[in-house]
């Protein structure tokens, strides 16, 4: 498509292309969820003694938001599109830890018997840092992606699958709040649309985006980093457009944090393998005991229940213990809720050499879809993942933290290749960055990105922000397995 025939094109579909309305927005679930917050706070500590407080009279502190607006947005906070989970729910943290600590101590300091009023901004506190992005994001899944002023305009440059996967990507999920309006390519020269998305085939004209339609955002997919056409690309979207994400093309190296260092006028990229740090080992060490405390406390009752299930519909032992690569290639037993037949690996044995189509499943994946061997009530275990909950006791003893790689068998080791040193030189997790995925068909290379990921870019909040996510997909049962 020309640049004459798109301008009127995005013209009829597209009034506006700033990020103000989704801030708005945004700001708009942050008043609501605050409040409410507030609300909270005051109830329970009206719910111990109402002479202590007035739990209406939390409605006349709204006030005070005007002041957290100004902290989210300097704590990068708005627009909010695409932040990284883990970095949202910190930013949320130190943000309404500075706005509730400081008007609980302004209480203290300037009033006198108004104690209890600190104490609601307290306990306000702690359901803001985690409601706050919960809010955020059931408002703009459930309520703002619905409307057609939700999103701001992107476009994308590059060609190929990628491309592809991404418009995808973005098409059936329009809550990540990126619209893609133009594919910009000039090597598909046959290719008008995808998905209704009009293709441009001129880098030169698409200049004209940004200068006559005001279009802020550019999203590049490189096909080849190194070539001249690209560093040209690059350089032009640059020097046209506001905002730039690039989207380097899978490898290990793209999923390691970086920063930058000088080197006296050398430009130098530094990375940290932050799970070697004592301090921070001992920090996951923490979370992971502080988890298995009040897990333990929820969860024992429904073990309990699980325990008697499998005894009362098959025969043979509750637990089973399988061999398993912990840190360092060290072999440790884990623990699981049996939910195979007794004779399953004669099982598993007879149906491979009987069955070519299962063996290459078997050879690929180590799993098979649907697996015979499988009881009734391990069906069930299984799709919910509740047939890991013993690994509680490897977390206990330190075999295991709650968050990290997959614990894999022996055979498993050869499909890691030269990565495995990297990727196991963390404790494997009963949870993690491939298993709250929601997508079981990922192969070796996506699970040693996943798991490079989370080692390189670790911190208390990615933890935290894991945990959560493993709740919610162990709930939905969309995890993948």
């Amino acid at each position: 498509m020309k640049y004459e025939e798109y301008k009127p094109w995005f013209l009829k579909r597209y009034k506006r292309t700033s990020s103000f309305l989704t801030a708005f927005a945004f700001v708009l679930s942050d008043f609501v969820t605050i409040m409410l917050c507030i609300g909270a706070g005051f109830f329970i500590v009206n719910a111990v003694d109402r002479h202590f407080i007035n739990f209406k009279s939390f409605v006349t502190y709204w006030t005070y938001l005007p002041f957290f607006f100004v902290v989210y947005y300097i704590f990068k906070l708005y627009p909010g599109i695409l932040m990284v989970a883990s970095e949202q729910l910190r930013g949320f943290f130190i943000a309404n830890a500075f706005m509730f600590g400081g008007i609980a101590l302004s209480i203290i300091v300037e009033t006198n018997e108004r104690e209890y009023l600190a104490v609601g901004f307290i306990v306000a506190f702690g359901f803001s840092t985690f409601s706050l992005p919960l809010s955020r994001s059931i408002a703009r899944k459930w309520v703002y992606s619905k409307f057609s002023w939700w999103g701001i305009p992107a476009v994308v440059y590059g060609q190929g699958e990628m491309v592809r996967n991404l418009l995808d990507n973005l098409l059936d999920n329009p809550s990540l709040g990126y619209d893609p309006v133009a594919i910009v390519t000039e090597n598909e020269p046959g290719v008008d649309s995808y998905r209704g998305i009009p293709f441009l085939h001129s880098i030169e004209e698409s200049k004209r985006l940004n200068s006559e339609l005001n279009i802020k955002m550019a999203i590049l997919i490189p096909e080849d980093d190194n070539s001249a056409e690209y560093r040209h690309l690059v350089i032009t979207t640059l020097s046209n457009f506001r905002y730039n994400i690039f989207i380097p093309r899978l490898n290990f190296y793209n999923t390691i944090s970086m920063t930058i260092k000088d080197i006296n006028g050398t430009l130098g990229l530094a990375t940290t393998h932050h799970l070697t740090k004592g301090y921070n080992m001992a920090v996951k060490r923490i979370l992971d005991l502080v988890m298995l405390f009040f897990g333990c406390m929820l969860l024992l009752p429904v073990m309990f229940l699980i325990a008697l299930l499998i005894k009362i519909s098959s025969p043979g032992p509750v637990l089973y213990r399988h061999e398993r690569i912990g840190k360092g290639g060290k072999t440790i037993r884990v623990w699981k809720f049996r939910s195979m037949v007794l004779d399953a690996e004669r099982r598993l044995e007879s149906l491979l050499a009987s069955d070519p189509k299962l063996r290459e499943e078997w050879e690929n994946n180590h799993k098979l879809q649907d697996d015979p061997r499988v009881t009734t009530i391990g069906k069930f275990l299984r799709k919910s993942s509740l047939d890991e909950l013993p690994q509680l006791l490897n977390i206990l003893i330190g075999e295991m933290s709650f968050i990290g790689p997959r614990p894999v068998t022996t055979d498993e080791i050869e499909k890691y290749g030269e990565n495995f040193d990297y990727v196991f030189s963390v404790k494997p997790g009963l949870s993690g960055m491939w298993q709250v995925s929601g997508r079981s068909d990922t192969d070796y290379a996506e699970r040693v990105a996943f798991d490079s990921y989370y080692i390189q870019n670790w911190s208390l909040w990615l933890d935290i922000w894991l945990i959560f996510r493993t709740i919610g997909v162990v709930t939905t049962g969309k995890g993948a397995r």
